[in-house]
Formats: structure tokens, sequence, C-alpha cells
């Protein structure tokens, strides 16, 4: 129960970070609507000619889908770092237990030789 409280803890400052606001949602679910540059994009090739306004438009959707991908990056990146410090994490408790186990099954053969010991000298 102290190890799992413990744990809690632990973990608490990482995931209060994680959390977003819905302000943050919203502002980062705005880079992904494309709809509006793409609609804008159509009904300036509806027409056929190429001139300024065309290129302006094509400019500001690749710039779009530059900042999308560039945000999907730092995503990726961010949750790559947090998966590995989570299973690092992880790892080490892993060992922790292991090392806490191996030193318990000592302890318990040493107890079980003097149980042995004692039981011998009775008579």
């Amino acid at each position: 129960s102290l190890s799992t409280t413990r744990d809690m803890m632990h973990h608490t400052p990482q995931e209060q970070q994680s959390v977003q606001t819905p302000k943050q949602q919203e502002s980062l679910a705005s880079h992904f609507n494309l709809y509006p540059s793409v609609e804008k994009l159509s009904e300036t090739t509806e027409t056929g000619t190429r001139d300024q306004d065309s290129d302006a438009v094509v400019t500001e959707v690749k710039s779009h889908f530059d900042k999308c991908q560039q945000l999907l990056s730092s995503i990726s990146i961010s949750l790559g770092s947090y998966d590995k410090e989570y299973v690092d994490g992880q790892k080490g408790k892993l060992e922790e237990s292991e090392q806490l186990l191996q030193q318990r099954k000592e302890l318990i053969e040493e107890y079980k030789k003097s149980a042995e010991e004692i039981l011998k000298k009775e008579p």
C-alpha cells in the first residue's frame, strides 16, 4: 500500500502536465482545420487561370500543411520521450523488485538454516 501511494505521488505531476485545458485543445484542433483554405483554393482554381490570388492561396495551404506537420512531429517526439521515460521507470522498478525478492529469498534461507540448527540442538 505504501509503494502504491508512492507510485501515485510519483506519477501525478507528469499526468497533470499532459492534461490540456479545452482552450489548448481547441487551438491545437484549429491548426488541423484545413477546410477553409482548401475551399478557398478550389474557388480560385475553378476559373482555370493562374494569378497572384491563386498562388497566394496555394502558399497559404502549403504553410498550413507545414504547420500541421511540425505540430504532429512535435507531438510524436514528446510522446516518444514520455514512453521512453515511462518504460525506463518501469524497468527500474522491476529491477528494484527483483533485488528485494532476491534479498527476501536469502533471508528466508538463512532463517530456515538457523531454525534447523535450533531443532538439531534440542533434545
